[in-house]
């Protein structure tokens, strides 16, 4: 196996869970690319927040993350207001409309978590978060020293 394997390996499996994903969210008109599934779960979990945090917590740049919202909010599926804490940001809140579509969404990547793992032992699915958790470590190292190394 050689190390470009990995890669490969990752690029596919993306491939394939938005092959399974997109046409299921896409019924209910949810924007797959845009993050909008992981935005309203990330609402309905951890409930009002500003855009930057929301940005964080689903990883999405800023710029990406306001366009998106200003599309989800005329869809419906949330609401800005009036942060009382700083005058230049708003909470973003889930809507009766967006919980709906944000409980779907929680049943679509249940089963997505699902067919993941069918056949997979509890000690494999450990093994695996661990070398993913690894990965994840190696880049964003890898991208703070190209951060620095630019300043």
């Amino acid at each position: 196996m050689k190390k470009s394997d990995i890669r490969e390996n990752l690029h596919a499996l993306d491939l394939e869970r938005k092959k399974i994903l997109r046409p299921r969210f896409m019924e209910f008109g949810l924007t797959v690319g845009e993050g909008q599934p992981r935005i309203l779960r990330c609402l309905l979990n951890e409930g009002k927040m500003t855009q930057r945090e929301l940005a964080d917590r689903c990883m999405v740049d800023v710029t990406t993350m306001s366009r998106t919202l200003d599309r989800m909010e005329k869809a419906g599926f949330l609401k800005r207001e009036p942060n009382p804490e700083c005058r230049r940001s708003h909470l973003i809140s889930i809507t009766s409309q967006g919980k709906e579509k944000a409980q779907k969404v929680q049943e679509i990547f249940e089963q997505l978590d699902e067919e993941l793992c069918r056949g997979m032992h509890a000690e494999e699915i450990e093994s695996l978060l661990k070398a993913l958790k690894k990965l994840r470590g190696n880049l964003e190292q890898a991208e703070a020293t190209r951060e620095k190394e630019e300043i």
